[in-house]
């Protein structure tokens, strides 16, 4: 298999792990990787029990709402954390998850499985249709171009008659309905555990895969990872659609939770929340996402103060975390221990580049060497 081919099937070949070219850049996972099932059973078992032993309190009601939103962060950990994808459409699709149940619920009289598997169908088309046209662009075009998304949406949601206008949508069903409104509650949280296991399961899957690896070269340095012959408008598309499905279900999850959905989780101070969940806790840690979600959700609600300044809160936090440590709690802890976070990323560079040298390529792949120097 050529390395072209081979980088389209989801591997990158080249020195094995034991040779002296590359010891830590190739990074092959068996076929059958036990890690990814087995962490999405232990976050959804670890939640099932956390949500049944608090027996639909409010703090059990705060807690599960949290859950909902790490099924968003988990996908932003791949977006923003490995492929560093500078997409911000997260409330986006937050929204049309949110209000996709909503709508089919009360106006078309789906039940809450057939909803969500709706939104997911819908949201991947409107994802491929979306991420066609912006992952063409390039980082910074890239985020600009997102970032407009929420204030353009958000307008459409809060003026539409249609879809509630400034009162949303009322009466989602929940995602399991039990005896009683605890029960209900209850069987609910379990079920968002459960999704959020599945989120994570899925995305731990595609770190550790091929596709991962090529998605952290692209994140080094996207000329060398094109040179090594990995397709970059493709890997942009999908992990665009992913992260954006992922969105989707989770808005779809609070909405059921919540039983109604308004414009405010398309809002700009929406995004800006998801972001913090991230960031604070760390983005390339799936863990540390899921625990800030849960944390910063429990924050904003816990008191008046929070709640009515969180857009400034939100956002002062927001600044010093990128200034101070843009890697968050976990990063900071990597460092205390004296573990290096740019491991990988100094272990592609170096392996890309050793590649390229055996194959008369320059360092930008444009060329052999006395090409380049023309």
């Amino acid at each position: 298999m050529t390395e072209p081919a081979a980088a389209e099937s989801g591997t990158l070949t080249g020195p094995s792990p034991g040779s002296p070219e590359g010891p830590a850049a190739v990074h092959r996972v068996r076929r059958r990787d036990p890690v990814p099932l087995g962490a999405g059973i232990c976050i959804a078992a670890v939640g099932s029990v956390v949500l049944a032993a608090m027996n639909g309190s409010y703090l059990g009601l705060t807690v599960t709402t949290g859950i909902c939103y790490a099924i968003v962060t988990v996908g932003m950990v791949l977006q923003l954390g490995y492929s560093r994808q500078l997409a911000f459409s997260q409330s986006v699709f937050m929204g049309l998850g949110a209000y996709g149940v909503g709508v089919l619920e009360t106006k078309y009289g789906f039940s809450s499985l057939e909803s969500l598997l709706a939104v997911i169908g819908l949201a991947a088309v409107a994802a491929l249709l979306i991420g066609a046209v912006v992952t063409r662009a390039p980082g910074l075009a890239l985020a600009l171009a997102t970032l407009l998304l929420p204030l353009f949406i958000y307008q459409l949601a809060t003026y539409s008659s249609w879809l509630g206008s400034f009162s949303g949508i009322n009466g989602v069903l929940p995602l399991l309905t039990g005896p009683d409104y605890t029960a209900t509650l209850v069987e609910s949280g379990i079920a968002c555990a459960v999704l959020l296991g599945i989120a994570a399961a899925i995305v731990l899957r595609v770190i550790r895969s091929g596709v991962g690896l090529q998605l952290m070269a692209m994140a080094e340095d996207e000329r060398l990872g094109e040179s090594l012959g990995i397709s970059l408008r493709q890997r942009r598309l999908e992990v665009f659609v992913l992260g954006s499905v992922l969105a989707a279900v989770g808005g779809a999850a609070v909405a059921s939770v919540q039983g109604i959905v308004t414009p405010d989780v398309l809002s700009e101070t929406a995004e800006i929340t998801l972001l913090l969940m991230v960031f604070v806790s760390g983005r390339k840690s799936i863990a540390g996402v899921i625990l800030g979600a849960i944390v910063i959700e429990y924050l904003t609600t816990s008191t008046s103060f929070i709640s009515t300044n969180i857009g400034i809160i939100e956002g002062i936090a927001l600044l010093l975390i990128l200034i101070a440590e843009p890697d968050g709690v976990a990063g900071a802890v990597d460092r205390l221990l004296g573990r290096r976070t740019d491991q990988w990323g100094a272990a592609l560079r170096s392996w890309g580049t050793e590649q390229l040298k055996t194959r008369g390529i320059g360092p930008r792949g444009g060329g052999d060497g006395a090409g380049n120097a023309a």
